[in-house]
């Protein structure tokens, strides 16, 4: 009897285009410390020397394994040539900006290693906080091309055994990191469970930092940390030579806010690159009440209101305002939300560390017709403010104030469908 099979062509998600292809290169952003890693990948067409293939995937080391992942045929001379080379770009170029770590090319070997640790995340036995159905589609999707990409790499010899663990992440990680940095990093792959990466920043054992209490409330992010030198009379170290810190943080977990207190010791001096936490005791993790929590996290807003003209809702472009040109538009309740990034992660280095001290600012284009700049910072909502006044948009603008709040009104505006900014402030806020 005839033995019938199906053949998949090339239109098929089910075809591996990369063993028509000769890997090239591989870029990445090297930011394995923040839990996350962004890669593009190109390979050359045996065939058709011109034609390129590229890849663009973001690798989570938390929850979901891959958030992102596309693929780009640029063919010279195909109708989709310009537009698919266009959108790649532009999607590599917001995850560069928004990740703000240097841009890095890797070889095979640790892209392969970076890929491989990861992918156990995406699949369908990992408890994640949320998800649906088109997630697991994306997931089981992400999960075939990349299987096919590392068959094609392997049938030419390349795999993942020339590059450890421990060596792609610190590849993909800062070379040089500060006290602070050290600290900073440490705590936010302890507080969502990444101890792989945990484990580059200290002389700990590895199994042993799943035993540090501040883990205990499941996956968290770390929201805001307080550093404060200490002595080592006052907090005498196992080793009786490392530094002591003392730290206050604020976590956010599946069931609320978390505050923790701890002594953090380092190796080296407190001016040392690159040093290591030798030892961490922990005092206190206490849940916190919506009220202290709201506490812990309000900051000062600085908002500025414009009014603008209908015309200028259809169609709007954020390309054309200079700090949101590489923003991606997230839809919320009350209209599209971009968000501008500082072009670094210097805020890690700091003995005050927030979680949203990478964002520069945000705009809110909302249902009502308002465009409302907010920023932390008040000489970033000035340059907001500059950059939206001189935009090809300044003709469709009306200003309609500018306030500092105390209080936190943004997120509200956000999430309330059609509300203006004036209903949410009470007469004489400024």
């Amino acid at each position: 009897m005839t033995e019938l099979r199906i053949i998949h062509g090339k239109k098929s998600i089910k075809y591996n285009h990369f063993e028509d292809c000769e890997f090239v290169s591989c870029r990445a952003v090297a930011t394995r410390l923040m839990g996350v890693v962004a890669l593009r990948v190109s390979w050359r067409s045996r065939r058709d020397r011109r034609s390129v293939l590229y890849q663009i995937i973001h690798l989570d080391y938390s929850e979901y394994g891959i958030d992102e992942y596309r693929e780009f045929e640029c063919i010279p001379g195909d109708p989709a040539y310009s537009e698919n080379k266009k959108e790649m770009n532009e999607l590599w170029d917001n995850f560069v900006a928004v990740m703000g770590g240097e841009v890095i090319g890797i070889d095979a070997a640790c892209m392969l290693r970076a890929i491989e640790s990861a992918l156990p995340l995406a699949q369908e036995d990992v408890d994640r906080e949320y998800d649906d159905e088109e997630n697991r589609e994306f997931r089981a999707y992400a999960r075939l091309r990349t299987g096919y990409m590392i068959d094609a790499l392997s049938s030419s010899g390349i795999t993942s055994a020339d590059c450890s663990l421990r060596d792609a992440i610190e590849t993909l990680s800062p070379v040089k990191l500060s006290a602070y940095e050290t600290i900073n990093y440490f705590l936010m792959r302890i507080v969502d469970h990444d101890y792989d990466a945990a484990a580059v920043l200290t002389s700990m054992d590895r199994d042993a930092l799943e035993d540090i209490e501040l883990a205990d409330a499941g996956i968290q992010t770390l929201v805001r940390c307080d550093i404060t030198k200490s002595d080592r009379k006052r907090d005498r170290s196992a080793d009786g030579i490392s530094y002591p810190f003392r730290c206050r943080i604020t976590t956010l977990a599946r069931d609320g806010y978390y505050h923790a207190t701890f002594v953090i010791w380092l190796s080296g001096s407190r001016r040392s690159t690159n040093p290591l936490v030798t030892e961490i005791r922990v005092g206190s993790v206490i849940k916190m009440s919506d009220y202290e929590a709201a506490m812990q996290i309000s900051r000062t807003e600085y908002l500025t209101i414009f009014q603008c003209a209908d015309s200028m809702l259809d169609g709007f472009d954020s390309r054309y305002i200079g700090p949101f040109a590489h923003s991606v538009p997230t839809a919320v309740p009350n209209g599209w939300l971009y968000t501008a990034y500082k072009g670094n992660n210097s805020f890690v280095d700091s003995a005050k560390y927030r979680l949203d001290d990478d964002v520069y600012g945000y705009a809110l284009l909302s249902i009502a017709g308002e465009l409302v700049l907010m920023s932390h910072d008040l000489r970033c909502i000035s340059m907001l403010d500059d950059a939206t006044i001189f935009s090809l948009y300044a003709p469709f603008i009306e200003t309609r104030g500018r306030f500092r709040l105390d209080a936190s009104v943004f997120r509200t505006l956000c999430q309330a469908p059609g509300v203006l900014f004036e209903e949410l402030v009470e007469p004489g806020d400024n």
